[in-house]
């Protein structure tokens, strides 16, 4: 990177574009204000004006600036927290009522890569930055049914994501975005009551003679919604998200960011369409994020965003002497997938994610993972109520997995001591068909074993393609995997007091393509059906694969159901499919082949739980089913006594409801395919239970 001292004056180019748009004005976002001083002496104040140009000495526009106080050291000052403005559109900025002292900037602008100068003294006036790269612009205009549009708001991001920036269109509907880093952006418009589709790969051009990018205003669509906690009261300023559902979770680089209002409400204008929406706040997770459709002419949709008050684990992990297990990993796994979410968006910019404090971007999951500190302890946060298991591994100890247990929202659960046992280390390389090491590749336990502790338990490779476990007492079978290649499994015997041989796996070049077809017996598509291609013999067909087991390869089908996925080894295999709206489903394919795959069209059970002397209801039970081909589902009992299962597998299931109180109870039924997705195809069951 370079610095400039000189405050750079805007080029004709830049004055051309500039006129062409006639934005007026700065956007500058004022710095915030120092803290209180007690007593009554005033407090020093000083400030920081500068520029930031690219390596032409062009002005960079709308570029954010942080100010992060420094120590004498250089180090940053303690407890200070950082000070924030954008440039304006000839690239100035000026940070007012600063104390005085050292400062490290910090410059994040839209096609350039990071920059920061340190250290810069307040006072000051010639803080000039030079960020990497040369500006360039793009230039348009907005209208609707061919009339240009003044007044209409402009948003322009990186197509691959990055900072927003936004211009307002004046006389003749034109804008323009000067300063821009070579790349290709996303731009799209909104403005009463009217909202243009994204216009996608917008090539950056270098000086003023870029054609221009049209926008179209056509009438929006309205989603509204409401922010609520898992007691169903509202919650307000809650940042959410509206994207298009048409990509991966934070694909979309323009996505309409809002917050909620006093009464957890909130409401949008967007361009016709599909949208997922989420919503985070700290301590909290969303239970999962809805999708609108809001294609075509209609009234507004209506959406609400469930945050439940995240769950906290904590403990001590011990090793086989006696003290505590510095550096074991925890992982607490769900034990349920399907019930869970993770967080939507990308990650924080390089200039936000230096403001946070330590441990703010923390992504929200299935699995959540720790190190123990020093004494061998240990806290897990924000976990989504549900049920877990504890994983544990440490160097030279057996691994440890708990019992299942349960997390209410917002519960602090402490489980105590986890006692690590000895174990004996397995050794092994795993190299390519021609004795070449794999770096990376993935090591599990596949089965086998006393402990169930042992299964799903990795290892990965090092340079040399080297692995090593610590495996209690028994026989084994190991499954090696890595990007690329197929999957070998070899058998192990581990005996008390001596380790077994080294072990050789040997992986395979994957070079098949599994192309297919998936839809349920009405004929319909499962658009956007998850996918995990498993060995043939590694996956069983009701429990799913073992804990920490990974596929050989993943994918999703497209709105039509159809997909393709490659890198594949030759030979048979398991494709598991999961959809929000089915029950989970294994099917034998061979890459290479066609696969036209069917789903059952699921069923559903609705019912109450009912004292059987007094027809109480009965809450707070368990619900668990068991049904064709070892398929397991269960459900809690609501406070009312009711409960729903749904997605099941058309055919014979067995439930069991067991509640605190009472004798458990079981009942056997035919469960039929619903007449809607959603829907329960067995409604008004009543389960009767005797008291203990």
């Amino acid at each position: 990177m370079e610095f400039a001292s000189k405050r750079p004056a805007a080029t004709a180019g830049l004055l051309l574009l500039l006129s062409f748009s006639t934005q007026e004005g700065c956007r500058c976002r004022p710095a915030r204000a120092p803290a209180a001083h007690d007593g009554g002496a005033a407090v020093p104040t000083a400030w920081l004006a500068g520029a930031v140009v690219d390596r032409r000495d062009h002005p960079v526009p709308e570029a954010r600036v942080l100010a992060f106080p420094t120590s004498g050291d250089g180090g940053p000052a303690e407890g200070a927290t950082p000070f924030e403005t954008a440039t304006d559109l000839s690239g100035h900025f000026r940070f007012d009522h600063l104390p005085p002292g050292p400062y490290r900037l910090l410059i994040d602008a839209a096609g350039f890569p990071t920059t920061e100068k340190s250290p810069v003294v307040a006072p000051a006036d010639d803080a000039a930055v030079r960020v990497d790269g040369e500006g360039r612009s793009i230039v348009g205009r907005v209208r609707a049914a061919g009339t240009p549009v003044a007044g209409a708001r402009v948003l322009l991001a990186p197509d691959g994501g990055g900072p927003l920036r936004e211009s307002v269109t004046r006389a003749g509907g034109g804008f323009a975005f000067g300063g821009l880093g070579d790349g290709r952006y996303a731009l799209r418009a909104v403005g009463n009551d009217l909202a243009s589709p994204p216009s996608r790969a917008v090539e950056a051009a270098d000086g003023p003679g870029a054609a221009p990018v049209d926008l179209e205003l056509a009438p929006a669509r309205s989603i509204t919604g409401r922010v609520v906690d898992d007691t169903g009261a509202p919650l307000a300023d809650v940042p959410v998200r509206i994207e298009t559902a048409a990509g991966a979770p934070g694909d979309d680089p323009l996505p309409t960011r809002l917050q909620s209002d006093r009464a957890g409400g909130f409401a949008a204008l967007v361009f016709p369409g599909a949208y997922r929406l989420s919503a985070s706040r700290p301590g909290y997770v969303l239970r999962r994020a809805p999708t609108a459709d809001a294609a075509g002419k209609g009234p507004a949709l209506t959406v609400a965003l469930e945050l439940m008050r995240g769950a906290r684990l904590y403990g001590r992990v011990i090793d086989p002497r006696g003290g505590g297990a510095s550096g074991a990993r925890v992982r607490c796994v769900a034990s349920a997938i399907e019930d869970l979410t993770v967080q939507n968006g990308p990650l924080p910019l390089a200039a936000e994610a230096a403001a946070m404090p330590s441990g703010a971007a923390r992504a929200l999951g299935s699995t959540r993972a720790t190190v123990a500190d020093r004494d061998g302890r240990f806290v897990v946060d924000d976990l989504i109520p549900g049920r877990y298991r504890i994983e544990v591994a440490h160097p030279g100890a057996e691994p440890l997995r708990s019992d299942e247990l349960v997390l209410a929202p917002g519960e602090r659960r402490d489980v105590g001591k986890l006692a690590l046992q000895p174990g004996f280390p397995v050794t092994g390389r795993v190299v390519d068909e021609s004795g070449t090491p794999i770096d990376g590749a993935r090591v599990v336990v596949a089965s086998g074993g006393t402990s169930a502790a042992a299964a799903g338990l990795v290892a990965l490779t090092d340079a040399g393609g080297q692995f090593a476990l610590a495996l209690p007492v028994g026989s084994y079978r190991l499954a090696a995997s890595a990007s690329g290649r197929g999957t070998a499994q070899v058998a192990v015997d581990v005996a008390a007091g001596s380790s077994p041989p080294a072990l050789a796996i040997k992986l395979f070049r994957a070079e098949a393509t599994l192309e297919g077809l998936i839809r349920d017996d009405g004929g319909r598509p499962l658009a956007r059906a998850r996918l995990a291609v498993w060995p043939a013999d590694l996956l069983d067909g009701a429990a799913g694969a073992a804990p920490g087991a990974s596929p050989i390869a993943s994918g999703s089908a497209d709105v039509g159901g159809h997909f393709v996925i490659a890198q594949l080894p030759a030979g048979d295999a398991r494709l598991e499919v999961q959809h929000p709206d089915y029950p989970r489903s294994v099917h034998l394919v061979t890459p290479g082949k066609f696969a036209n795959l069917t789903v059952p069209f699921p069923g559903g059970i609705a019912g109450e739980v009912k004292v059987r002397t007094t027809g109480a209801a009965v809450a707070r039970g368990r619900l668990e089913a068991v049904g064709p081909g070892g398929a397991k589902a269960s459900a809690d009992v609501r406070r009312d006594g009711t409960f729903r299962l749904l997605r099941l597998i058309p055919g014979h299931w067995r439930l069991t409801v067991v509640a605190a109180g009472y004798r458990s109870a079981e009942q056997e039924l035919e469960v039929p395919a619903s007449s809607n997705l959603g829907e329960a195809s067995i409604r008004d069951l009543r389960v009767e239970l005797d008291g203990t």
